[in-house]
């Protein structure tokens, strides 16, 4: 986990406008988001299409003991 020595900018109230951060933990935070965005993410929509399609297969009887998908492995 990144650890940050962040220092803000505030208005004439007080209130945090801004951060400052050194460049080093900048580099290392946009490391990480470009790490994130090679990330391949899910499709909620095709998750609920397998989710219903499994308990389809359970209705109709269609299903394997995890042994059997183990040997078959």
């Amino acid at each position: 986990m990144l650890k940050f020595n962040e220092r803000y900018i505030v208005n004439r109230s007080g209130k945090k406008t801004a951060v400052v951060i050194d460049i080093e933990e900048f580099e290392g935070l946009m490391e990480l988001v470009k790490k994130y965005e090679e990330v391949e993410t899910y499709d909620t929509e095709d998750v609920t299409e397998d989710i219903i399609e499994a308990f389809k297969d359970l209705k109709k009887g269609r299903v394997h003991s995890a042994r059997e998908i183990l040997n078959e492995l």
